[in-house]
């Protein structure tokens, strides 16, 4: 178990740190999404490419890896496109509510999918870490009625944005699954690599037919490829989780929640975010769900 935690919570916490740093960009740079999601991409699948060559020389895969790849690509670009179309049409304060409930379809699907079931401390575990995120996505003007907690859901019906915010939630407890496929059928680099990689030029190829790519203003793009770097080495030290026997789909999905405590802690340091003791109250509750999946 010890192992598990180590890797997946150290990814987790150079995620948040990659977390702020997009924010920066976005906030204080305005860089466009698709330089953003293409510039950091690359950067990540090359980190991993070089990786992979470094520590296992040319890639060595199952022929059962292909199948699993080409899912969890089209997973991972509609994860990608969806959420930022959901952040388009709807308010953050409504979207990440429910993005945040994605380790309870988890549990679900990677039961389905993998036959892989928590313990009921572990289940425990989820539920509370899945409170703490919930809490911390919701602003804190709106805590204090009950009111506040349904209007996320309550929203499905009329926006399209929170359906898709429910559809990314689904369609990510669904990758999950198949990442750790593609890892137990290769390993955590080369399936980083080919995952970013196919995000980046399936993005890359939409803007450019569009017309789009060639009026951005791509200044940033050197800095933003850096980034990638640290998210490609979040996502292979992540990735490393699913190959311990201890590490099934629905306790690796929970773990990855404390990228919000470190980026909850950095945000409110660097960037200056308000609410932080607000904030910081709700990463207890999620670092308490935490501890509970040792048991």
């Amino acid at each position: 178990m010890l192992p598990v935690f180590l890797f997946v919570l150290s990814g987790a916490a150079v995620w948040g740190v990659t977390n702020v740093l997009q924010r920066y960009f976005f906030r204080d740079r305005h860089v466009e999404i698709e330089v953003m999601v293409v510039a950091t991409m690359l950067g990540a699948s090359s980190f991993a490419l070089l990786s992979q060559l470094v520590w296992f020389g040319m890639p060595q895969v199952s022929p059962a890896f292909w199948q699993f790849f080409a899912i969890t690509a089209v997973l991972n670009v509609a994860f990608v496109v969806w959420e930022n179309k959901s952040l388009q049409l709807e308010e953050a304060s409504i979207v990440a509510p429910i993005l945040g409930t994605t380790p309870i379809f988890v549990v679900m699907t990677s039961w389905l999918i993998l036959k892989e079931f928590p313990t009921a401390w572990g289940l425990v575990g989820i539920l509370i870490t899945v409170f703490g995120v919930y809490i911390l996505a919701l602003k804190r003007s709106d805590i204090g009625a009950t009111w506040s907690f349904v209007k996320p859901w309550a929203r499905l019906a009329q926006s399209k944005g929170a359906r898709y915010a429910l559809l990314v939630s689904v369609l990510g407890s669904l990758a999950l699954n198949f990442d750790k496929l593609v890892v137990l059928n290769s390993n955590p680099m080369l399936r980083s690599f080919a995952v970013f990689f196919a995000v980046a030029v399936v993005v890359w190829g939409w803007s450019y037919t569009t017309g789009r790519w060639q009026k951005l203003d791509k200044r940033l793009f050197l800095p933003l490829f850096g980034v990638g770097t640290l998210i490609g080495l979040s996502d292979i030290l992540m990735g490393w989780g699913f190959l311990f026997a201890f590490g099934i789909v629905p306790y690796v999905a929970s773990l990855r929640r404390f990228q919000l405590v470190v980026t909850t802690f950095l945000a409110g340091i660097f960037l200056r975010e308000g609410d932080w003791g607000f904030r910081l109250a709700a990463s207890a509750i999620i670092i308490v769900g935490l501890a509970f999946l040792a048991f």
